[in-house]
Parts: structure tokens; sequence; C-alpha cells
């Protein structure tokens, strides 16, 4: 076979998509002839479509050399440096394509998509308006669109996208972009009908139900939730149940901002993403927590979002074995330190939460937050050291009024025979929550709550101090 046979069966394999048999038979017509710029442009392509683009680029510049003239050779080499981030390089090479054959439709729609991509907004609408131009019929107008919509014209984006629908009345894409404009317009009713019809036109695509189950949020409608389990059911991904959870947030958000409404409080329509309103709420999140830990098990973004559930529904032991793995993934995050040593406080590991402790402070360049001083204190109380305990004490209650802090330097202070301070810890608790001492093993010592019961308003009652000075 000559060099000519071998390049028909490259083309013929370039029809069937046989990448690699066509870069073979490319080798094999330039062993015979190295100036066959089809040969060039065939293996180039070959090796575009594999993904290979740096060697793609080498033989469509040997293509170039060979016919300078042929603009389709600078229009292959655009998109492979495309590929390679090179949009500068993309550029100029279809501009040279362009330069060459300046009525070519499709080289000013690939040239005003390349602006798209690099954010070259205006320059994107007038290419694309010449290809529009030179072929009004073909359905160039949704990449026009999406400029006009990022350059915030919104009547010429929803034009346009109006335009591409009418071309093609089952263009999906034109639906899924119309119906983010109608989004950003607050035309919820419109955007749902076009997120309906994407679904309509592709029943598999789980993003366009997310999207429309979030829209169903805003809308106030009961059934969004069954468009992100139907999502899930479609693609079974951790992106997924993610957005569940944040549905079900949002649906809760949206709830207790109008009941705060309705009785005339202030609140805001919103929720961070680890916002957590009640205990099914923890509940449910963990179930699909769990399902989407099942599917990746080393995102940690996901142990994040379920170790905050843990901790709202007091499962320390469970948050102690997620902040385990947090920890072995990142040993540099003071805060999953801080946290585990609070977790562990609660259990009674007191030796562990103090390490912790400083773990934490360490990481966090000799720094402790309230949540250090509260939970060291907590610790060096139940080990038994109690000046230790009285300094963190301290600090807590310097930062925060905290109930829980109060009542048990009100033990301490008792312990150290400090009785009218112990009086002052105490009442403060009680003032803050009146029925403190149901929350704690330890009560509040029969003398001190003799008088605490005797509703004395004096800061500290003679008893008291009588009792203090006989101590000293």
């Amino acid at each position: 076979m000559n060099e000519y046979d071998y390049l028909a069966k490259a083309k013929n394999n370039m029809e069937k998509e046989k990448y690699h048999e066509v870069i073979s038979f490319c080798d094999k017509a330039l062993k015979i002839n190295k100036d066959l710029p089809d040969a060039y442009s065939f293996r180039g392509n070959a090796r575009f479509e594999l993904g290979e683009y740096d060697t793609a680029v080498d033989d469509f510049s040997q293509a170039i050399k060979r016919e300078p003239n042929e603009a389709g050779h600078y229009y292959d080499r655009s998109w492979a440096y495309q590929n390679m981030n090179r949009a500068e390089d993309s550029i100029v090479d279809i501009n040279k394509a362009l330069e060459i054959e300046p009525k070519t439709s499709l080289y000013y729609f690939d040239k005003g998509r390349f602006e798209y991509w690099s954010d070259r907004y205006k320059e994107a609408v007038v290419d694309l308006t010449k290809g529009i131009e030179l072929k009004p019929t073909e359905n160039k107008y949704l990449f026009r669109g999406n400029c006009y919509m990022e350059l915030e014209e919104f009547d010429l984006a929803l034009s346009d996208f109006n335009s591409s629908i009418e071309i093609n009345p089952e263009f999906a894409r034109a639906y899924y972009r119309r119906r983010i404009l109608y989004k950003r317009l607050e035309r919820l009713e419109d955007a749902e009908k076009d997120f309906k019809k994407v679904i309509e036109l592709y029943p598999k695509y789980d993003d366009a139900m997310i999207e429309l189950g979030f829209v169903r949020i805003q809308l106030g409608k009961k059934d969004a939730m069954k468009y992100f389990n139907q999502a899930i059911k479609t693609y079974s991904c951790c992106d997924n149940y993610y957005w569940k959870i944040r549905a079900r947030q949002k649906i809760l958000a949206r709830e207790y901002y109008l009941a705060n409404l309705s009785s005339g409080k202030f609140a805001v329509d919103d929720c961070d993403e680890n916002k957590i309103f009640n205990e099914k709420q923890a509940k449910d999140d963990i179930k699909d927590l769990n399902k989407a830990i099942a599917l990746n098990p080393d995102d940690n973004t996901l142990y994040k979002m379920r170790v905050e559930r843990f901790r709202y529904l007091k499962e320390y032991k469970n948050a102690i074995e997620d902040y385990n793995f947090l920890i072995e993934n990142n040993v540099a995050d003071y805060f999953d330190y801080t946290m585990r040593a609070f977790c562990r406080e609660r259990v009674g590991l007191y030796k562990e939460a103090l390490e912790d402790c400083e773990k934490s402070v360490e990481l966090n360049d000799g720094c402790a937050d309230i949540i250090i001083f509260g939970t060291r204190g907590l610790a060096n109380y139940k080990l038994g050291n109690l000046e230790k305990a009285l300094i963190d004490f301290n600090q807590t209650l310097e930062l925060e009024d905290n109930c829980e802090t109060y009542y048990y330097r009100g033990l301490l202070n008792y312990k150290l025979r400090k009785f009218k301070q112990s009086y002052r810890d105490f009442r403060k608790a009680i003032e803050l929550k009146a029925d403190v001492e149901n929350k704690y093993n330890e009560k509040i010592p029969k003398v001190i709550k003799i008088f605490l019961d005797s509703k004395q308003n004096n800061d500290t009652p003679i008893g008291l101090c009588q009792m203090e000075i006989k101590e000293d």
C-alpha cells in the first residue's frame, strides 16, 4: 500500500472513532512521505479526541507548516490550545482562520465561545453576532444569551433564549439557561415551567430536578422534597444527598421565618450550611449523610456536617469518632481539637479533653477561645484541679454570661470555702435559667440552697458572711 491508501484507511477509521488505528495508519503514511499535511491533520484530530492535546498541537503545527493557507488547521489547533488553557493562543489561531475564511459562521461562533469562557463577554457578543448574521437559521443564540446575562442585559438575554427555543423547541439547554434568568428576575413560576420542560426532555437530568425542588421551596410548595428524592433515585451520589440536606434546611428556615414574621418578630429567611432547627431534622440529615459517606468515605465536608448534627443531638461518642477521622486527615486544624475536647469532656474523658485543649492552643498560636476556657475549666474541675479550673471559669465569664459556668464556679467556690462568691454564682445561674439545678448531678450545697430559697435580695446574706469568717 502507498501513503494515500494509508490515508484513506485513517479517514475511514476516523469516521468510526477508532482513534488509535487512525494514529497507526497516519504513522505509516508519514513514514513513506513526511510531507503529507492531511496525515498530520488526521493524527492531530485523533490525538485531540484522546485528550493528548500537546502532541495534537505538534501535529497541527506540522500541517500548518505544509499548508499555511488552510484555515482548518488553525481552527483545529485553536481548540487544542483551548483545552490546554492557552486561551490567548487559541484566539490568535482562530483569528488567523477567520483571516483566511472571513465568512465562516462556525469560526465566529467558536471564537465567541472562547471569549465567553475567558469572561470577555462584550467581545464574545460581537463575534457571536457576526456568526448569527452569517447563518441566522442556525441555533447559535444560546451562548450570546449567556453573555448578555453576564452583562446583566436581561431583556436581550431573554430574547436570545427565546430565539434558541423557537428554532429548536426540544433544546433542553436553552430551557435550562432561561430558567436561570427567570430565577434572577424572580419570575419563579416561569422558571418552574422551564425546569419541568427540561425534565420532560431529559427524564434523568438530576440537576434540573434539584433546581426545580429549590424553586418550589421558594414558591412555598409542599411537595418540594420529592424532587430531591427523585434526583437521588436517578443518580445516587454525594452531591445529591448534600442538596437534599440543604433543601430540608431551606424548608425549615422558611417556616421559621414565616412563623416569626406572623408573630411580629424579625427573622432572616436564610440558613448557613450547618444550621439545625430541630431534632428530627438532625436525625434525617444524619441518615442522608451516612449514605453520602458510604458513597464517598474520604469527603471531609460530609464528616464536618455529620459531626455538627451528632453534637446537636448530644451523641458525643459518635461525634468523637468523626473528629478522630477529621483530625487524622488534617492534623493542623485546631478547631477540630477544640470540639473533640468539648465532646470528650461530655463523656467523662477529662484527661483526653485536656490534651486536646493543649493541642488546640498550640496550633492556634497560643490562643484559647471561649470553648477552650469552658471545656478546660470543666475538665480540671472534674479532675480536682480547682485552682486551674477557677482561672478558666473566670476567663469564660469575662467573655460571656454562661449559666453552666456560673453553676460550676459556684460548686468550685463552695469547695474552696468561698461561700459568699459561691452564693453569688448560684444566684446568677438561677437568674439565667430557673431550673438549672435539674441539669446536673451535682446539686447546690444545702447551706447555699437555704439562703437562695429565702429569696433575700441583698448581694450576700449576712449568715454566709459569718460562715466565711468562721472558716477563715
